[in-house]
């Protein structure tokens, strides 16, 4: 997805159903996952908060991983989309993931939230 400007300002129609696409599979990915753990037993048949919540983590963390795939020229489109599917159905073990990485990346502390709130109680 080639974020360059269209000339004349006009609607670029290309990356606006890549979008799309993107946001369904991540939606797919969320309801992939809620589906799971309705045979697992972790949910009941009814629960739409979960499901909801399912769909909101896993289309978030699909946005998140697209840029991300974005911001990498080297990201070939079908890669793309596929980590896209794979990070939609973690939802939000995604998220653990991407947060180990940038903790590690950046060496912070896991928990360095937790420590700054501990010390401005002191």
């Amino acid at each position: 997805m080639n974020q360059t400007p269209t000339p004349g300002g006009g609607f670029d129609f290309d990356a606006m159903l890549s979008w799309a696409l993107l946001i369904g599979l991540s939606l797919w990915g969320g309801f992939a996952s809620f589906y799971r753990k309705l045979k697992d037993g972790h949910v009941r048949v009814f629960n739409i908060t979960e499901l909801i919540g399912e769909l909101v983590i896993s289309g978030f963390t699909g946005i998140v991983v697209a840029n991300l795939c974005d911001s990498i020229p080297a990201c070939p489109t079908p890669l793309k989309y596929a980590l896209v599917g794979i990070a939609a159905h973690m939802g939000s073990r995604a998220l653990f993931k991407l947060e180990s990485m940038v903790n590690r990346k950046f060496d912070l502390p896991a928990d360095q939230a937790a420590t700054k709130e501990n010390d401005n109680a002191a």
